[in-house]
């Protein structure tokens, strides 16, 4: 394992919490926590983990709303050993149930508004707001120091096949990704990063982590501010914010809020999940006060590669058009191959390969979808290994990527990453249908999935989104159903989803806000 330059996070929040008790680490609705309050909480709880048999590699389950618990929940899962399995408290149960079996995970630290969902799937549960007391009593010191090799965190993301995937990555990796936030870009004492990414999307972690080792302070978003354009800018300005990351499709609804005038403390602006235009980026400095004092970065990643693998700096001087993704990260390198596995030359495009210290471990339990995905690096120290992302590029002559598109049916909504696959397996549990077609479609506020059912006269059975529902999360939903009762094919025979009928967009239902980032 490649050294990660500074150390981990969980000691990096030690050091921290020893140099500036008493400096403010996290704030939430009910008020802040200090460094040595974040510190000793996080011990105790840590202990009380350990003496429910948590240790190194054991995967355990955090559901929680955003809030000061939430933080000190992470803390204690990785300084007792373990990695934690983010669960989401507005998911179906028997979605979160088969995650919970699918990650091996039979601890869950959960409160009582979110607790039930635990009960039904059998697991045994550390409810905080009823249960932190008991933690009082085990000691205020650190358990065993945790080592880069292992891992920090199992995130699971659609399949193919119907069942969702456990992607684990490792401290070495969350550390570098973290770590280089805090080095490009200067964080300090004096920096507030408004976490409001909710912890099922990995970016969360950087949120949470980047000022906390740097001497900044988590300002922790009310739950539901993802979904509130207004409450965020109003955030930004009360809480004095300086680093704030968002998905283009919020940026688009934040852009139109008025008060931007009073958000001159920004100083950062970082977009991922989504491919970033110029435009846009011009639409929003606009809006500020003094809009030569922001830097906005745009960055790529998949799941399998601790959050981000490359990042470009915005040029003001680029006037229309998508912003590229850039150059990889510190601990980082990309190959650009064709589909004879040769690189590719300056303004080719390519397939976009990830090797470095982010490269995550595999998914988890799943040998053969690791080995089709994860391939030995021949340009790295013995171990390596590449990250096929399935992202199509072109590198530029400047050396800059440029994000052209997927090589599959992989479709993102809202930054979230749907393979139709899953939503195609849980509609053909629905008794009247004869088969199922999923393809993403562009609509006004992004991208939605439309879903073509067949049925014997060709209708769509009534009430087959809350069908859906009970067993997919809000994000994989379909905005349009349409039906029919056959669906053209190939020459050879296979569905060609390009000659599938255009969803009418005058009839589609309003789409839910943006819940990711």
């Amino acid at each position: 394992m490649t050294p990660t330059p500074g150390g981990l996070i969980p000691a990096l929040v030690a050091r921290q919490a020893a140099a500036t008790p008493a400096a403010v680490a996290v704030l939430d609705e009910a008020g802040p926590l200090t460094y040595a309050e974040l510190d000793l909480r996080a011990n105790r709880l840590a202990h009380l983990l350990r003496a429910h048999g948590v240790r190194a590699e054991s995967t355990v389950g955090v559901c929680l709303h955003r809030g000061v618990n939430l933080v000190v929940a992470l803390l204690a899962v990785w300084r007792a050993g373990g990695a934690y399995l983010p669960l989401d408290p507005t998911h179906p149960g028997r979605r979160t149930a088969s995650v919970l079996r699918s990650a091996g995970a039979d601890l869950v630290l959960t409160q009582t508004i979110t607790d039930s969902p635990m009960a039904a799937a059998g697991v045994r549960t550390v409810v905080l707001d009823r249960d932190l007391t008991a933690a009082d009593g085990f000691p205020g010191g650190a358990p065993p120091a945790v080592t880069g090799d292992q891992a920090a965190y199992v995130l699971f993301t659609s399949g193919s096949t119907g069942t969702p995937k456990g992607v684990v990555v490792h401290h070495a990796g969350i550390a570098n990704r973290v770590g280089w936030t805090v080095r490009a870009h200067g964080l300090g004492p004096g920096d507030r990063v408004l976490q409001k990414t909710e912890l099922t999307f990995d970016a969360a972690c950087w949120e949470i982590f980047a000022p906390l080792v740097s001497g900044g302070t988590a300002v922790l978003a009310p739950t539901g501010a993802e979904r509130d354009p207004a409450l965020i800018t109003r955030l930004l300005a009360e809480q004095g914010i300086t680093v704030l990351q968002v998905l283009p499709s919020l940026l688009r609804t934040l852009v139109d809020e008025p008060g931007w005038a009073h958000c001159g403390s920004l100083r950062l602006l970082f977009s991922a999940g989504e491919q970033l235009h110029a435009e846009l980026v011009h639409r929003f400095l606009a809006q500020l006060p003094d809009p030569g004092a922001v830097q906005v970065w745009n960055t790529y990643g998949p799941t399998e590669c601790a959050i981000d693998v490359t990042a470009h700096r915005f040029d003001p001087a680029q006037p229309s058009g998508p912003v590229p993704i850039g150059r990889p990260i510190d601990g980082l390198r990309v190959l650009v191959l064709d589909e004879r596995g040769e690189p590719v030359p300056p303004g080719g495009r390519g397939e976009l390969f990830a090797g470095g210290v982010g490269v995550g471990r595999g998914y988890l339990g799943r040998p053969e979808l690791t080995a089709e995905w994860f391939a030995p690096d021949p340009g790295g120290p013995p171990g390596a290994r590449l990250y096929r992302t399935g992202d199509l590029v072109r590198r530029r002559d400047d050396g800059a990527l440029e994000y052209l598109g997927r090589r599959d049916d992989q479709v993102k909504v809202d930054g979230v990453r749907i393979e139709p696959g899953e939503v195609e397996a849980a509609l053909a549990a629905h008794p009247a249908l004869r088969g199922a077609v999923v393809v993403g479609f562009p609509t006004a506020s992004g991208t939605g999935l439309a879903a073509y059912v067949r049925t014997a006269d060709g209708s769509v059975p009534p009430g087959l989104r809350e069908f859906l529902a009970l067993r997919l999360p809000a994000t994989h939903l379909p905005v349009a159903y349409l039906g029919v009762t056959s669906f053209p094919t190939t020459a050879s025979g296979k569905v060609d989803r390009a000659a599938l009928p255009a969803p009418d967009q005058a009839l589609l239902p309003p789409r839910e806000p943006v819940r990711a980032g």
